[in-house]
């Protein structure tokens, strides 16, 4: 595919990998029995391979919900160690806690709002911020005002997904408010929200969001990047018009690739993507494996066998008696349920690993726990149960028993599961 968007890579701020320090502070195991162990070494490799795809476009890592539930603190402090410096997230106490995590020099934005947010202390800790609607934007402005320093602004454009963004005709309506704001008096001392903005707000970015980029034969895509591309030649002549008033034509940041697209698309459209569930070792698109795409997963979930009995033919397993044994054979309780994240839709079809061996999930998955059919498997008290993840059955088998997508598997792990980081050159 071809596009006129652009490539400029002038905007990049120290995100290639090499070591620095990070200021991450993790959270401290809650001694769970279910625990989630985070390969950091994946993690990593993950990015070097998705950035290698991208290039000359950045990788921008998402780590919205708490990381696609992986533990943000673990995943983005991994990643800012290695070097990764632009960080995307969903909402504003999202990015301000990531902030805590990463400090000052982590380049960190968020796109979801309500008509009620505060924007200033976003504003005030740097967070560059998505805008969808005419009344976002003068809530940013106003912010930065209050804050007392410039808004960093990325405009969302509704490129054909139908959620979030201008619509047409609202992005005339922005792009109005744009020559009327660069037209406009330039704050006092008192007000002025910063030398590298003067109108209070500094147009750094455009955005938008494929829908169908996983699905490579759709025409829908190359529409997307046509609509996203004027919107973005339309901007680009607003901001030179206001002669720096509004920002540097020269480095607006152009993002619209998501996961799917990162991995189908060439040449890239944009000169950065927003990656999420590829960075996580997961594959976005039917048919293609994690291997397939040179990805690792990056989540391990386990457990153990608590208890173990034999029981007779005619037995039933779990609430609702949705299970009967067939003939005598034994039961292994693992915790882990759907309070865990556990998906209840996928009972009586699930399956676990034990030393290597798959054994089914019967009856219905409880809130904290489940049963185990292991007949006279090689099963012992205390053995490790992987319920997710490399030795055990992948995102995309729990997906299939739930009914689901992998994203969904991952992210609805709960905050009672301890995230546990394993450094590189422990797997």
């Amino acid at each position: 595919m071809t596009s006129e968007l652009g490539t400029d890579d002038s905007r990049r701020r120290a995100s290639r990998p090499g070591r620095y320090s990070c200021p991450v502070t993790r959270i401290e195991s809650s001694g769970s029995l279910v625990r989630a162990e985070i390969d950091e070494a994946a993690l990593r490799a993950n990015a070097e391979t998705l950035a290698g795809r991208l290039s000359p476009a950045r990788l921008k890592c998402i780590v919205k919900a708490n990381a696609y539930g992986h533990g943000i603190d673990i995943v983005a402090g991994s990643l800012f160690a290695a070097g990764w410096r632009e960080f995307g997230v969903a909402t504003i106490p999202e990015a301000l806690a990531l902030r805590e995590i990463l400090g000052e020099s982590a380049v960190i934005s968020a796109w979801l709002h309500g008509p009620e947010t505060d924007f200033a202390p976003a504003v005030g800790a740097g967070i560059e911020i998505g805008v969808s609607t005419l009344a976002c934007l003068d809530s940013v402005r106003d912010a930065a005002r209050r804050a007392g320093r410039g808004a960093r602004v990325h405009l969302k454009v509704d490129s054909g997904l139908g959620r979030n963004g201008f619509s047409p005709a609202d992005f005339d309506d922005a792009l109005h408010r744009l020559e009327e704001i660069a037209a406009g008096p330039v704050p006092g001392a008192s007000g002025a929200p910063g030398a590298s903005s003067p109108t209070g707000i500094e147009i750094v970015g455009i955005m938008s969001h494929f829908a169908v980029a996983d699905e490579p034969e759709r025409a829908e895509t190359a529409e997307q990047v046509a609509v996203f591309d004027s919107a973005r030649r339309r901007l680009r002549a607003v901001l030179t018009a206001a002669s720096g008033r509004l920002g540097d034509p020269d480095r607006l940041d152009i993002h619209i690739a998501n996961s799917p697209a990162a991995l189908t698309l060439d040449p890239l459209p944009g000169t950065s993507a927003r990656v999420g569930l590829a960075l996580y070792g997961l594959s976005p698109l039917e048919g293609r494996t994690p291997a397939d795409l040179g990805l690792r997963p990056v989540m391990r979930l386990v457990s153990e066998v608590v208890n173990l009995k034999h029981v007779p033919a005619g037995h039933g397993a779990s609430y609702g008696l949705t299970y009967t044994t067939e003939h005598d054979t034994r039961f292994a309780l693992v915790p882990g349920g759907y309070g865990d994240g556990i998906p209840r839709a996928a009972s009586n079809r699930a399956e676990v690993a034990i030393r290597g061996r798959r054994y089914p999930v019967v009856g219905r998955i409880a809130m904290d726990q489940m049963v185990i059919d292991v007949g006279e498997g090689a099963v012992d008290l205390g053995d490790e149960v992987v319920i997710l993840g490399p030795g055990g059955p992948s995102a995309d088998e729990w997906a299939t028993w739930s009914d689901t997508i992998n994203y969904e598997i991952v992210t609805r792990i709960s905050a009672r599961v301890d995230r546990t980081p394993l450094p590189p050159g422990t797997r």
